[in-house]
């Protein structure tokens, strides 16, 4: 259990098991462990994931983000962030994290925000942990 909680909070990696990685008989386990857990090597070290493909630029995510108003109190009003303090900006129309470790999910506290993934109506923004 413990060698689990410590793969979905990424303290560790499927390889420091030897056992699974190197045990043909364990074969079929790692590999739906590794598609279990894709989503997580996947995202930022906040675990959020942005898809640019479907972010429409709409800026929900700066409006909302609590982090964001304290580094720009400018955005709260609906202002695209200009501050180079700000965590999050617009840039050709899709969102762009300027500071990932400003982010409230950031280690070593992560605490559980989700704001921008509820505010996201396009579903650009996906909390995967």
């Amino acid at each position: 259990m413990g060698f689990a909680v410590k793969l979905i909070s990424r303290q560790a990696k499927i390889e420091d098991c030897p056992p699974l990685v190197n045990d043909p008989k364990y074969s079929d386990k790692l590999t739906k462990l590794r598609d279990l857990l894709a989503p997580l090597t996947s995202a930022t070290e906040t675990l959020v994931q942005i898809d640019s493909d479907k972010c429409i630029g709409c800026g929900n995510c700066i409006v909302a983000c609590p982090e964001n108003i304290i580094l720009d109190p400018p955005s709260a009003r609906g202002c695209n962030s200009k501050s180079p303090n700000a965590l999050w900006t617009v840039e050709d129309g899709k969102i762009k994290v300027l500071h990932l470790e400003k982010c409230r999910r950031y280690p070593p506290s992560r605490m559980n925000c989700n704001v921008c993934e509820i505010v996201c109506y396009s579903g650009a923004i996906k909390v995967v942990a």
